[in-house]
């Protein structure tokens, strides 16, 4: 479940990085003209910025120290359940043999434990811990703040206010392309159609990426990582099913006490 909610971070904050810049890469020349060279560079920053958080986040090791100081190349022990209960007991790894951190978890598809775990992402192909969460977090916040830019200039109003358009101010079929040093006339159905697809894949990636923003300065502001947050949710799943189990047939539910 961790690994499903960081493959949703991955996939969507690539989609909006790569969507709606793409398609203002064609638009930022209709910007007015003090907001080109700006356009410019932000989308250029912020995708810059995306791809090399992105980089790092899948290349740096997440790796408990302990485990990375071992640095072991022969192949690990096979865990066995029956002398343990988990694989990691007072803060020891039975499988990587080493003392590990208090919030280190053993990843099974890594098969190595992971500094403060949060969760392993099949996108990045990598575990998302202390050493590379705030890579993550920043993967989420660059094509965020690109989408909002998108969104704002993506008015015909706006896109209308070259110099090139006051001689047919009348004629609002025709617009220009690849101003101002070439302008190559087109019809409006071309641009206007890229202007709503790119405000449409914009609401999008706004609702996707806010929402998985939100929640994980949620989980910042409460201290948690995305494993605890689900092993909380967990929790308190099985507790709700033992008492309805609990209850006897034709029993009203009980209410809970707020103290």
């Amino acid at each position: 479940m961790a690994a499903t909610t960081c493959s949703r971070v991955t996939s969507q904050s690539y989609g909006a990085a790569l969507g709606p810049k793409g398609g203002l890469s064609i638009l930022v020349p209709l910007l007015p003209r003090h907001w080109v060279a700006a356009g410019y560079v932000y989308m250029g920053v912020l995708f810059t910025l995306h791809c090399i958080v992105h980089f790092l986040a899948v290349i740096i090791d997440p790796a408990d120290e302990n485990v990375c100081a071992k640095n072991s190349p022969g192949p690990l022990p096979v865990f066995d359940r029956t002398k343990h209960a988990h694989v990691v007991e007072n803060m020891h790894c039975y499988i990587c043999e080493v003392d590990v951190g208090a919030k280190s978890k053993h990843c099974s598809l890594c098969n190595k434990c992971v500094n403060n775990f949060d969760d392993h992402c099949k996108w990045l192909n990598n575990c998302v811990g202390e050493k590379n969460y705030w890579l993550l977090f920043n993967c989420l916040i660059s094509p965020f703040l690109g989408t909002v830019f998108v969104a704002y200039f993506v008015g015909p109003a706006v896109l209308r206010s070259d110099l090139h358009f006051e001689a047919i101010r009348n004629l609002s079929d025709v617009w220009f392309l690849f101003l101002p040093t070439a302008p190559v006339e087109t019809q409006a159905s071309d641009i206007l159609g890229l202007v709503a697809l790119v405000s449409v894949m914009g609401l999008i990636m706004i609702l996707l990426i806010g929402q998985l923003l939100c929640f994980h300065i949620y989980l910042l502001w409460n201290k948690l990582s995305t494993y605890e947050y689900i092993m909380h949710q967990r929790q308190k799943q099985e507790v709700k099913s033992t008492c309805r189990d609990m209850e006897p047939a034709g029993t009203p539910p009980t209410r809970m006490s707020s103290e």
